[in-house]
């Protein structure tokens, strides 16, 4: 049996539309980011997947909660997983 493992960029924030570099600031979803999270959640709920694992910064946690919303998958939440600087 194969393992399949998906890579997926938070959606966007405001420092994203401001060309700002966020590294481990905390900085939310816009709008814009939110839809790109249920569009993409959408999009996956026609495949299966089991678990969903996201740095614990609030627009990755965001993104994740959004897709997990969508595929009753688990989230796991780990900081060691957070962009670095």
């Amino acid at each position: 049996m194969a393992t399949t493992i998906g890579l997926i960029r938070h959606g966007v924030t405001e420092w994203n539309n401001l060309s700002k570099a966020q590294g481990v600031s905390d900085i939310p979803l816009n709008e814009e980011g939110i839809e790109q999270a249920a569009a993409l959640a959408k999009r996956l709920s026609s495949e299966e997947w089991d678990v969903i694992f996201s740095s614990n910064l609030t627009r990755a946690r965001q993104t994740a909660e959004i897709i997990q919303q969508c595929l009753g998958v688990p989230v796991f939440n780990d900081e060691r997983i957070r962009e670095i600087n």
